[in-house]
């Protein structure tokens, strides 16, 4: 029984980090916003599509660079009818949930330079990851849930190479940087009962872990542009996945009960110590085109491929050598995004697009939990750019991603919530994208 309960304090800690990391943000372009990233991989137009297919700096001149900004705003909620502790109790606290996700603003910078009449080098630093999730501390489903937040940084540095005119190859690394937060509620007085401490109760003697960590970690990045005719181009790109170790401190802050504390002094666990966790964020596989119908319009596709399946596991190392490693199975599936769009050119300053597409969700039903309420998303973008002078160039993007919900229903029989409890109900999240793009040219 003891090293039953070692293991769900680490599942009660550590499950939770993976799930964070899975979650992608395809937010980095505005120009590629408005068509609903229709066409990314295949796009020379301005450096931000760097993050897309490195092989698009041969679109460059001389030299050119782009700063985008784009606001996601999150209306989010949920209802949560089931929500009770391990011994069956009611967990107490508010079932109906709101507000839950953050707001994000996410940047992306890009730089491009031509060398020679076949040589181009860049670099563009993003955000592709990333999430913030923040519940209450005394809501219904806390033992699986609280907080959560990913932040990565990424700079690739990029080389192309013009093969012929209608072919050119290109390649980056990537340097990512990833840091981690996690604040997750024990029940303590669940652990208590369990343990056999006296005026121990279920879901009334709550404990806090605190986990924080961070690491920097490499991957790289090919692409390739194919104009099979003047008026079609196709993009091919991966992304590697990038295997992160994300190593910090993990803290404890105790019931007022005691508890907590007679269950530390008996087994040594509740001891703040130094903690890790091998987050892999996965590998990307894009492709996309372009067709001119004429001298004003311009069809667009993308399909993307993402190897989530990568998440199966995660095991979270405690410093603490009473503390065993704890494993906790995602199940996650691998997923498809696909989008169409549209261009129209206006006049000589203005050009107008849109687009739509559909992003799958990489979380079953079966193992979707509210640190990261994800769901299949329908969009619709668009968007326009604005020549202001032959140097510059301005484009604004807005989108909405349609209300997504999904079930989530855990129970103690799983793996990873046998003393977190029971909660079964729906997550819902409407969300809105809207961006600003300036573009320099010399």
């Amino acid at each position: 029984m003891r090293a039953a309960c070692f293991a769900a304090i680490f599942t009660v800690v550590g499950a939770t980090a993976a799930q964070a990391a899975g979650y992608a943000l395809k937010e980095e372009s505005t120009d590629a916003m408005g068509a609903a990233y229709a066409g990314a991989a295949a796009t020379e137009k301005d450096a931000s599509y760097l993050i897309y297919n490195p092989a698009t700096l041969d679109g460059v001149e001389d030299w050119d660079a782009s700063a985008s900004g784009i606001g996601i705003l999150i209306d989010s909620n949920a209802h949560y009818p089931v929500a009770l502790t391990s011994v069956g109790t009611p967990a107490g606290g508010t079932q109906t949930p709101s507000s839950y996700v953050s707001d994000a603003l996410i940047p992306e910078v890009g730089l491009r330079r031509r060398l020679s009449p076949r040589w181009a080098v860049g670099v563009v630093v993003s955000a592709p990851w990333g999430l913030i999730t923040h519940y209450p501390t005394d809501w219904a489903g806390r033992y699986y849930a609280e907080y959560t937040k990913l932040m990565t940084i990424n700079a690739t540095p990029t080389v192309s190479f013009e093969v012929t005119p209608q072919i050119t190859l290109g390649a980056g690394l990537q340097i990512e940087y990833a840091k981690g937060k996690l604040g997750t509620v024990v029940d303590t007085g669940t652990l208590g009962v369990l343990f056999g401490v006296p005026g121990a109760i279920p879901g009334h003697q709550d404990s806090f872990a605190h986990l924080d960590g961070d690491g920097w970690a490499y991957g790289f990045t090919l692409g390739a542009i194919i104009k099979p005719t003047p008026d079609m181009t196709l993009g091919l790109s991966y992304r590697s996945k990038i295997d992160h170790s994300l190593d910090g401190s993990l803290n404890f802050n105790l019931d007022n009960a005691g508890i907590g504390a007679l269950i530390r002094s008996v087994t040594g666990v509740f001891v703040d110590t130094r903690a890790s966790a091998k987050v892999p964020m996965p590998d990307v596989v894009s492709f996309g085109g372009r067709e001119a119908f004429s001298d004003r319009w311009t069809g667009l596709f993308e399909v993307d491929w993402t190897n989530w399946s990568l998440l199966h596991q995660l095991r979270i190392v405690a410093a603490n050598p009473v503390q065993p490693p704890d494993v906790t199975v995602l199940n996650w599936h691998d997923t498809w995004f696909g989008s169409l769009g549209l261009e129209y050119r206006y006049d000589e300053r203005w050009t107008f697009r849109a687009g739509s597409a559909y992003d799958e969700t990489p979380a079953p039903d079966a193992t979707r939990e509210p640190r990261v309420p994800d769901a299949n998303r329908v969009w619709l973008a668009a968007g326009a750019s604005y020549r202001w002078s032959d140097s510059t160039e301005i484009d604004l993007s807005a989108g909405h991603l349609f209300d997504t919900s999904g079930s989530v229903d855990l129970h103690p029989s799983q793996l990873g919530s046998q003393y977190r409890g029971a909660l079964s109900g729906t997550t819902n999240s409407a969300i809105n994208v809207v961006g600003l793009q300036l573009n320099y040219r010399d």
